[in-house]
């Protein structure tokens, strides 16, 4: 069976703008994949483990081009439970709202856990990166309170995401953008249904 992972990054449950667009996109989804599991991870509900030295230590060992060894092992068992977890998935859904120009901070995190060497990533002989996660595709759902698709300056969220899931990669990834939300009732309403819209539409 296949399984789609939708990585939850928004703490507001019912009135989250972001989930109120991923949950028509995931009916529109279900419609079309009867046969699809749909494995939710709700990073503010989910235990993601914490970075410490030794684990961080850990990283430097497969940059080196060794496995993991000794009590190491045991250190990132739950990390290598969520890279699987992720690395598994046959599709992948990202619900997240902007925050300070950028991505909740439990987002950060869980990349950070995941996007590891050898296993999401690697460095050819050449120096070349080669992503590990191919042949898959990604769809991110954004909102954000303010307008920011035509200010780079300040917009450091779909540029990064963009950016690191391509280096693990994954390059087919689309972006629903529902913005801005908190400057006009009425625009607001009217940005969330084309968002909305967008998803009906989409070729899944």
């Amino acid at each position: 069976m296949k399984r789609m992972l939708h990585i939850i990054a928004s703490p507001r449950e019912d009135e989250s703008r972001t989930l109120q667009v991923s949950d028509v996109f995931l009916e529109n989804f279900k419609k079309k994949h009867l046969d699809w599991a749909i494995d939710e991870l709700n990073l503010f509900k989910e235990s993601i483990p914490s970075l410490s030295q030794k684990s961080v230590s850990g990283k430097y060992v497969l940059l080196g081009g060794k496995d993991l060894y000794g009590s190491l092992k045991d250190t990132w068992a739950e990390i290598l439970q969520h890279i699987d977890r992720f690395k598994t998935a046959d599709f992948f859904l990202i619900s997240t709202p902007m925050w300070n120009f950028s991505i909740p901070y439990p987002l950060k995190h869980y990349i950070d856990v995941i996007v590891q060497p050898k296993y999401l990533f690697r460095y050819k002989e050449n120096g070349e990166v080669e992503g590990l996660v191919k042949d898959k595709k990604m769809v991110v759902i954004i909102s954000r309170g303010g307008q920011y698709d035509n200010n780079p300056k300040i917009n450091f969220q779909d540029p990064y995401l963009r950016a690191i899931f391509n280096f693990v990669g994954i390059q087919d990834i689309e972006f629903i953008i529902a913005e801005p939300m908190d400057m006009n009732p009425e625009l607001k309403q009217q940005r969330l249904e084309e968002a909305k819209k967008r998803c009906q539409e989409m070729s899944l």
